[in-house]
């Protein structure tokens, strides 16, 4: 299948936007404060902005509801206090014009005596937002999305800068720890989604191109990278839990962005002020349209539009209810050149047909039962499709069928949790997911042009997910607390089933130093063509691979943390991940551990791989303060896999390091202006991939692998430098961006495999500078 690539350069992405509100040259900062276990307001809090005179400071009403007028604009720190509870503090909230900041808090009960005991206050920022995670969590910033340089208004980019993580140029893929972009869980509002990105599974299995997601919608996140809680299933690596946020419920806003690969339309604001309930929605459309007469003949009828919303219904006697959804459309056509003195490379015959979506509506409610327990529950539909055909013209121009994959998945769920809290000591969470799985294949390939389409894969059927979890905080002592948890998956179609327990500790052995330990045992469906691949025989056909167990893997991490100062933190943590049970071909160096854009196997697997993922992740991070920051993170690691053939080889993903140094410098111009620069400098090993075996490909003029060898080679090590520049201007009624965005600013090459050149006779490796 061909790779979609953006071929064209773009030096540089200049960006504008335009946010619209009421207020003039200060502004409002509101929120709700409550308790973060029991999800009750806490009436009394005092909310106050640091470093004022006279002190600008409030109390929260009989709802937790609070409110400070007249914020002046530019960057505060706020400071949120309830007696016995630990404090919440917000550092460096930048405050516009253009928009109003709702910052809601959710403060966590001390076990501390306070009468004995001062509680030392901390930044908030680096502590993710579900209790359940003891390690190997952080809390995901908006604000940093479109700051940090390479976010690109992209949270699954923004992720790599993160220690553990690594990337590429190509796509937005999320490599955890060795371990392939397919076995992050994507959860939005509580349940699981497809991948939330344009071109998603097309460019690489479990990426897209450009994120589904706009910085309009979504609130703080969190971002887990192993052992993570037991709400979560289905997941090998890592989880991104996305929240989005609710729109203004007392003003209407507006927000316009525009920028060379998307229009951008915003809106928010009241349905009804007395009740506090909003709407916010967001629509993106691309503007290749705009250009096209800039970019070559295959990269010009590229087209994607998305759109989110959220509706929000707070009622008096049934709790909270929202309306939510995220949709997005693409197309990626492919011209095939006519003129046979033009052919160079295989894809100059080949013309093809893209047409991608997914999409994802729930309607969630939140009910407070009483002081200590709340539910939680979601209803949605979800899924993701893919047509794609691709065509190469013979001789005698003339199109041969080369490839047809209709697949589509859509799934019915379910999830609900009641959180209970017992005493400030003890919380418990636990809940039920369930997935009716919907599924509409059709996979053919040619295995040589020229040749019929051969059925690889047939199938129009649904089977069920179930999970069902329970999980605690303890805190048993002032300065150790236990997260214990079970989390349990069945899969109707063969009837298997999985149990996994998860543990995390935190030990405060001395202030501002932490030590912890993660362990989990986590499993995952493996992707669901996989299931249904056809084995022909000489009365029909048999399905292999219906099957086959969940892929499994036990994940050990310890961690240190280290508040150096109010501003500063340091985290170390070495980990070890063993992965058992994973499909294989037997006799073969063929694991689904390894697996990327390949959607034509006809192997009947097995679940006797192995693999192993160790390494140790350090970040040392200077939260944004005096209008400067950086992030330092370095991973290094090993990642190794046995196929069927029992031997211990290196994965696709075994980069061995990831170095990533991030930062920034921000200046007030005036009163209203804000300028800010920022830099991210990149340095990994490269992929491993398999060497070409050269006599076969010259003879079939096609890119032939030895797979004997399989992973043998590696690419040089990359540098890689992304720079941005924002410019923001606060006027009385609105405020606006301008963002200069370059990414990848050296030239750097990627890699994408070789092919055969018609006019020199020769394999020559294909490789593109993407600069954006």
């Amino acid at each position: 299948m061909r790779t979609l690539k953006i071929e064209f350069t773009i030096f540089f992405l200049l960006l504008l936007k335009v946010s619209t509100s009421q207020n003039a040259t200060a502004q409002v900062v509101k929120g709700l404060v409550i308790d973060k276990d029991s999800q009750m307001p806490l009436v009394g809090a005092t909310v106050f902005v640091e470093n004022t005179n006279p002190i600008m400071g409030t109390i929260t009403d009989a709802s937790g509801n609070y409110r400070l007028e007249k914020v002046p604009l530019g960057r505060i720190t706020l400071h949120i206090n309830f007696l016995g509870y630990e404090p919440y503090i917000v550092r460096e909230l930048l405050i516009g014009s253009g928009k109003e900041n709702v910052v809601n808090a959710e403060l966590k009960e001390t076990s501390i005596e306070m009468e004995v005991v001062t509680v030392k206050a901390n930044s908030n920022k680096e502590q993710p937002i579900n209790t359940m995670a003891s390690i190997s969590a952080r809390q995901l910033s908006v604000e940093e999305a479109h700051r940090y340089a390479g976010g690109f208004d992209d949270p699954a980019r923004l992720a790599s800068s993160f220690a553990g993580v690594a990337s590429s140029l190509q796509d937005n893929s999320i490599v955890i720890r060795g371990n392939a972009a397919k076995e992050l869980l994507w959860r939005m509002e509580s349940v699981e989604i497809s991948t939330p990105s344009h071109f998603a599974n097309l460019t690489s299995f479990g990426g897209g191109g450009i994120t589904a997601l706009s910085s309009q919608m979504l609130s703080n996140s969190d971002f887990f990278t192993g052992a993570f809680p037991a709400e979560y299933g289905n997941a090998l690596s890592g989880v991104f839990d996305l929240k989005l946020r609710c729109g203004n419920y007392e003003k209407n806003e507006f927000t316009l962005q525009v920028g060379v690969l998307g229009l951008d339309f915003s809106a928010e604001g009241p349905f009804s002020k007395n009740q506090k309930s909003s709407f916010l929605f967001n629509y993106r459309y691309s503007t290749f349209s705009l250009i096209e007469s800039f970019l070559p003949a295959d990269a010009g009828g590229i087209r994607y539009q998305d759109l989110c919303f959220k509706l929000n219904y707070p009622t008096k006697s049934f709790g909270t209810f929202s309306i939510w959804g995220i949709g997005a459309l693409d197309k990626d056509p492919q011209r095939a050149e006519t003129d046979t003195s033009h052919w160079q490379y295989n894809q100059d015959k080949e013309q093809g047909k893209n047409n991608l979506n997914m999409g994802a509506l729930g309607l969630t409610q939140k009910l407070v039962l009483n002081n200590n327990c709340y539910l939680h529950s979601t209803l949605s539909i979800s899924g993701n499709g893919l047509s794609h055909q691709q065509d190469r013209y013979d001789n005698q121009l003339v199109f041969q069928p080369m490839e047809i994959v209709d697949y589509f998945n859509w799934k019915y769920s379910f999830s609900s949790f009641i959180n209970k809290k017992f005493s400030k000591k003890h919380t418990n969470r636990s809940g039920i997911i369930v997935d009716n799985l919907n599924y509409n294949y059709n996979i053919q390939h040619a295995i040589e042009p020229g040749q019929p389409l051969a059925q690889i894969i047939k199938v129009t059927a649904n089977s069920n997910l179930i999970q069902i979890y329970s999980q605690s905080k303890c805190d048993i002592a002032p300065k150790l607390s236990f997260n214990l948890g079970l989390h349990t998956q069945y899969f109707s179609l063969n009837q298997h089933y999985a149990l996994e327990p998860r543990i995390g500790v935190q030990w405060k052995f001395a202030p501002n130093h932490v030590l912890s330990f993660g362990f989990g045992n986590h499993s995952q469906l493996e992707m669901l063509q996989i299931y249904f691949v056809r084995n022909p025989t000489g009365k029909g056909y048999t399905l292999p691979n219906r099957n086959l167990d969940f892929s499994k893997a036990h994940h050990f991490i310890f961690g240190y943390d280290w508040n150096i100062n109010d501003n500063m933190h340091l985290k170390i943590e070495p980990y070890y991940q063993m992965l058992y049970s994973i499909p294989v071909a037997p006799d073969s160096s063929f694991s689904l551990l390894n697996l990327d854009k390949n959607w034509f196997i006809n192997d009947s697997l097995v679940n006797k791989g192995k693999g192993t993922n160790i390494g140790i992740d350090f970040t040392l991070e200077r939260f944004m303060n005096n209008g400067y920051y950086y992030l330092l993170t370095a991973s290094l690691f090993d990642s190794k896999y046995k196929g069927g053939d029992g031997i211990d080889r290196n994965t696709r993903y075994n980069r061995h390091f990831v170095i990533n140094l991030l930062g920034g410098k921000e200046w007030n111009i005036k009163a209203s202006r804000l300028l800010n620069i920022n830099g991210k400098i990149c340095f990994m090993g490269g992929d491993h991939y398999s060497p070409l075996d050269l006599q076969k490909s010259l003879l079939e003029k096609e890119a032939i692998y030895d797979e004997s060898q399989a992973f043998a080679e590696v690419q040089p090590s990359v540098w890689y430098i992304d720079f941005t520049i924002n410019y923001k201007i606060n006027k009385q009624y609105y405020s606006s961006t301008l963002s200069l965005k370059i990414i990848n600013l050296l030239g750097t090459k990627e890699f994408y495999g070789y092919r055969y050149n018609y006019k020199t006779g020769t394999m020559e490796k294909e490789e593109e500078a993407v600069v954006v």
